[in-house]
């Protein structure tokens, strides 16, 4: 590690709502409402985004809803409207997901008085749709995004489509300027992209180091909740479906909990409403 970010912000740009069977291994039917988040952080490179949500276009799909929806049946889910009752409340509880109005992305970076212009990189923790739908937005703004190289190779292989969670105008933009990783990278000063394959090929976590709170490790999509840290559970969904892409989730989990006991970092999972309202920034970002 050459150094240390200046601030991080929690940015929420919607929430979906899924079967826990998606998040836990072995987990049950019930539905309820995960957050779509994302992390901005402030560093000597400039500002870096971690994650940008679900884009417009996908939120607003009538394809991808009935997605949503035959997800939630072969896990043997009720798919009875589920009315949040955690802040911020779904606007339409019948509906799969919601983001805020217009582009998600946009929207919540200018709670904090910034466009995706003022960014110098964003990175992707993996390309299921709820995480990557700010890349087409970025990439007119001409910041390039760093992801996994096995990660695009997987979206592209034509092995996954929508009803996998995969939206092809995400990455399919050829103006999109790649960094692909290939193993742990420190992206700018502080943040470090971890490679935690299992939930899909190339899935990234990232590491954050602040001067003053230490550091932040966020799971993203290799640890979805608390329950998976406290029990020590991985995720309930591998893109790959092979054993070995459930080892690598096992690997990756056992990686997640050894860098927190080594940094004695703070662990954030990926869809937990109550800890990303927890991890909400003050006036000024977490130092």
């Amino acid at each position: 590690m050459t150094g240390t970010a200046r601030r991080l912000f929690v940015l929420q740009y919607g929430a979906e709502r899924v079967g826990k069977f998606l998040s836990l291994r072995g987990g049950s039917a019930r539905l309820g409402w995960e957050p779509l988040f994302g992390v901005l952080v402030d560093t000597e490179d400039g500002w870096v985004l971690l994650d940008t949500g679900m884009s417009r276009a996908a939120l607003d799909s009538a394809d991808n809803q009935a997605a949503y929806a035959a997800a939630a049946e072969s896990g043997g889910a009720d798919p009875t409207p589920v009315r949040g009752h955690l802040r911020p409340e779904p606007p339409d509880p019948a509906r799969w997901n919601w983001g805020l109005a217009g582009d998600p992305m946009v929207a919540a970076l200018a709670t904090v008085d910034l466009a995706p212009a003022d960014l110098v990189l964003a990175a992707v923790s993996h390309l299921h749709l709820d995480h990557s739908g700010g890349v087409p937005t970025l990439a007119r703004a001409g910041v390039p995004v760093a992801l996994h190289r096995h990660e695009l190779e997987f979206a592209r292989s034509g092995a996954v489509g929508l009803a996998d969670g995969f939206h092809a105008p995400d990455f399919s933009d050829p103006a999109t300027t790649w960094q692909l990783l290939d193993e742990d990278t420190e992206i700018a000063p502080g943040v470090t992209a971890l490679t935690t394959p299992g939930h899909t090929p190339g899935h990234l976590s990232f590491r954050v180091d602040l001067p003053r709170t230490g550091s932040w490790i966020f799971t993203a999509d290799a640890t979805d909740l608390a329950q998976n840290l406290l029990d020590r559970v991985t995720c309930g969904s591998c893109a790959g479906g092979t054993a070995a892409d459930e080892e690598a989730a096992d690997a990756s989990l056992d990686k997640l909990l050894t860098v927190a006991a080594q940094t004695h970092g703070r662990l954030i999972p990926g869809h937990d409403q109550i800890v990303t309202a927890a991890i909400a920034h003050p006036p000024g970002g977490h130092r």
